[in-house]
């Protein structure tokens, strides 16, 4: 078993173009290492905030077509990882910290946990795949009032509606998290790895073809008047902490 845990924690872990990138070419060693046979993701006592309004909102150009890269190359690494990919949800989790859930294959949440898509709020739309995944965990009704309202969902939420296996208290998230794995761990590699082919088959056509629409919708987005500066604004009010979940 590899754990990841994401590492920004001044910044709540929130996504910016480095942390996509490092993250993508983890998953790619990960996926090619013979000695791992189950990941973990994690982030401490704060999942992630969300995407860096930063690099959403940057001045220029070139830094959000850097930002826009690592995140494709990212959502890619993620979308293929061959192999069981686990998530140990504490805090909150919003935007991307939410969204990349629907490609993890077990989810459990301490019960502190949160959740949120504020996108509207914000000018933006789903991302992700999201606007396929999260309907398809958590139900259209569901998923529609929480990517309308930006309301948060919480962990015993997230368990009943399919987004969670279980919800545990914060202090033993660790611990039950990383028996799963190595219970999952034991079994023989090549048949976690096809079976992994075998349930991400559909989801992931599906997260493919809603990520085309999405990358369409969200750069129209960015170009209606009003939004980038919006971001920007936020941004410089949060300082160092800004991102989605401010």
């Amino acid at each position: 078993m590899l754990e990841l845990t994401l590492n920004r924690p001044a910044a709540g872990n929130a996504f910016d173009a480095e942390l996509y990138g490092e993250l993508a070419d983890l998953l790619a060693e990960a996926g090619a290492d013979s000695g791992v046979s189950c990941v973990v993701l994690s982030g401490g006592d704060r999942f992630s905030a969300g995407a860096d309004l930063h690099d959403l909102a940057a001045a220029s150009e070139s830094r959000r077509n850097v930002a826009r890269a690592a995140y494709e190359r990212f959502l890619g690494r993620l979308e293929q990882f061959p192999k069981p990919l686990l998530a140990a949800v504490a805090g909150p989790a919003v935007g991307i910290g939410f969204t990349l859930l629907g490609h993890v294959d077990i989810v459990i949440v301490a019960d502190n946990a949160r959740f949120r898509v504020p996108f509207a709020a914000l000018g933006l739309v789903p991302e992700a795949g999201s606007s396929a995944t999260l309907p398809a965990i958590l139900g259209p009704q569901r998923a529609a009032h929480l990517f309308y309202s930006g309301e948060w969902l919480s962990a015993e939420q997230a368990v009943e509606a399919g987004l969670a296996l279980c919800s545990v208290p914060v202090e033993r998230l660790g611990a039950a998290v990383a028996a799963l794995a190595d219970r999952i761990a034991a079994a023989p590699l090549s048949s976690l790895a096809a079976t992994k082919r075998l349930l991400a088959a559909s989801r992931a056509i599906d997260a493919r073809a809603a990520r085309r629409r999405e990358d369409e919708a969200f750069t129209a987005a960015l170009a209606e008047p009003g939004v980038v500066p919006g971001l920007r604004t936020i941004a410089e009010q949060i300082g160092g902490r800004a991102s989605e979940g401010r």
